[in-house]
């Protein structure tokens, strides 16, 4: 959640690392997701919980102290295979089953024994039978035995599970249900629409109704950066929270999922057990109340982090596996120069855990070292601004680069003037100098040194950026040259390759990719004031430099 403004820091949390491999759902259908086979199935009921309890401590709460909650979690011991009812055809055993938290506005399941054998399949579907989730399979295994659902709508989730004739079941042990008390799925599918007439999300419930849809037209100049920001569900200590952050791209370009966030989001009294992110969780359009079905992937470990009390908030984390490319992830560029304002920008982020939201800013300036001031329009120009679970989430400047992550603020939409306090790129770089506290040993793992980095479409392979010490420096020949813009050059290279222009004082003016092919290749320099420029253009193994005159 975004922090308001106190200053009252806790202690550095311990690293945590979640030794797993993500959890993608794998496609397929159920076989008995019907209403004749479920009325069969046995159904186990969690002891009740009133729901307002929690949310009146919430209200009582002071705003800003930690991660939204927005669920609880309830100790068990139920063996799936023993308790489930069984079916024996000749695809093999099916073991059917339901569990109930009476009030749950969703329901979430943690087992802590989870192994299935190869060919097994293993599906959670909703009442209605519209929510889906797996297939589950062996792949699906993590080394320590343990596996987390995402939140699944309704009080009453179905488990099925599929083993081929002549296998062992394996073993399918749940030791926590997650009780959402939230009316957190009021809109996720048309399933749900009647249940309210407000543009909320899945997954919260934004406050205030000063919130731009991502799918709007003001998000149509950060289509690629919006698909790099994700809510991240996190369950810690018997409870379940959110919070924001986005895809980031490393100079090696090779699309590690690391996650950018903060640090108070971790920041907790409670022992971190599971993170889910999801993708693409947003709007089909600006006023709709839908979003697309389930894209979500469960593991990661914590890589870095930096606290706000002495640095700059941000977290790092590292998705577990592979992120599909159905899921169409942007790992977004950054900015770790030391500006001192940026003209124009982009805030993205799930206010309330809500749908992905953009707020355009009226200025970016420093305010000091580790952080960013963010100041929104008022009154009818009024173009977004942030909320509680918004924290973790981008500001981009001009350039579409991440500068910052949301720390804290007292900016709301019945206080449009008020301001957020975003932790720097600039300050998150070096950290406190060590690996676990800095982005520029996970971002820049072979110090290349750059300052800015462009952002990675998943379709997209682009070139490594050399290191300094290992790159092989040729001579790149430009013509003509001097030019008045568009500068054509010959190398002795092919493939996916980088660009970088710097203007007489070292500053990157411009920076691209591009395709080396046989034939010689073009670039437009023409928005570049007149005179002389270095380039240098990356390729896979050699590093060109020319130097160029724009007249």
């Amino acid at each position: 959640m975004k922090k308001l403004f106190v200053l009252a820091f806790a202690v550095i949390g311990l690293l945590f690392a979640n030794n797993t491999m993500a959890q993608v759902s794998h496609g397929g259908e159920p076989l008995f997701n019907h209403n004749a086979q479920k009325t069969l199935s046995p159904a186990l009921y969690m002891p009740a919980i009133d729901n307002d309890i929690y949310i009146n401590e919430d209200l009582n709460a002071v705003r800003g102290a930690g991660p939204m909650r927005i669920g609880v979690m309830q100790k068990t011991l139920l063996n799936v295979i023993g308790e489930s009812q069984t079916i024996n055809d000749s695809k093999g055993t099916h073991y059917i089953m339901s569990i109930t938290s009476p009030k749950a506005t969703f329901v979430s399941l943690h087992f802590s024994d989870f192994q299935l054998p190869e060919g097994a399949e293993l599906f959670f579907y909703d009442e209605s039978g519209e929510f889906v989730l797996g297939s589950f399979i062996a792949e699906d295994v993590k080394d320590d035995g343990t596996f987390y659902t995402q939140s699944i709508p309704g009080s009453t989730v179905f488990i099925e599970y599929n083993v081929p004739a002549g296998l062992e079941p394996g073993n399918l042990v749940i030791d926590a249900v997650g009780h959402g008390y939230k009316d957190i799925f009021a809109n996720i599918a048309s399933t749900y629409e009647a249940m309210s007439e407000s543009m909320k999300g899945a997954h919260g419930d934004a406050e205030g109704d000063c919130h731009i849809n991502v799918a709007c037209s003001e998000g149509d100049d950060w289509r690629d950066q919006i698909r790099s920001v994700v809510a991240i569900e996190i369950v810690a200590g018997g409870y379940v929270f959110m919070c924001s952050g986005a895809l980031i791209n490393n100079t090696r370009q090779d699309k590690t999922p690391y996650v950018l966030s903060a640090f108070h989001c971790q920041d907790i009294d409670y022992t971190l057990q599971s993170l889910t992110f999801y993708f693409l969780y947003q709007t089909i359009s600006c006023n709709s109340n839908n979003g697309p079905g389930n894209k979500s992937v469960t593991g990661a470990d914590i890589i870095a982090k930096f606290s706000y009390e002495y640095g700059s908030d941000f977290l790092l984390l590292k998705i577990n596996g592979t992120i599909p490319d159905s899921y169409k992830p942007y790992y977004a560029g950054w900015d770790r120069t030391n500006a001192s304002s940026f003209p124009s920008g982009a805030a993205i982020h799930h206010p309330g855990g809500d749908y992905k939201k953009i707020s355009i800013p009226r200025t970016i300036s420093k305010y000091n070292n580790s952080f960013w001031e963010v100041k929104w329009y008022t009154g009818s120009q009024n173009k977004g601004v942030t909320e509680q679970g918004s924290s973790g989430s981008p500001i981009f400047n001009d350039s579409k680069r991440i500068i910052g992550q949301l720390y804290a603020g007292s900016s709301a939409c019945d206080q449009m003037n008020g301001s957020d306090m975003y932790g720097r790129v600039y300050k998150s770089w070096n950290g406190n100098n060590t690996t676990a506290t800095s982005l520029k040993s996970w971002l820049d793992p072979d110090n290349t040194n750059v300052t800015t980095l462009d952002g990675l479409d998943y379709k997209d392979n682009s070139a490594a950026i050399n290191s300094p010490e290992n790159e092989t420096k040729n001579n790149l020949n430009i013509f003509p040259n001097p030019s008045s813009g568009i500068v054509h050059f010959d190398v002795d290279a092919l493939g996916a390759a980088n660009y970088k222009v710097f203007d007489a004082s070292g500053r990157c003016v411009k920076e691209g990719n591009t395709i080396l092919t046989s034939t010689t290749q073009a670039v437009d320099l023409s928005s570049l004031p007149k005179g002389n420029y270095v380039m240098q253009l990356f390729t896979s193994s050699k590093s060109y430099t020319a130097t160029v005159i724009i007249k």
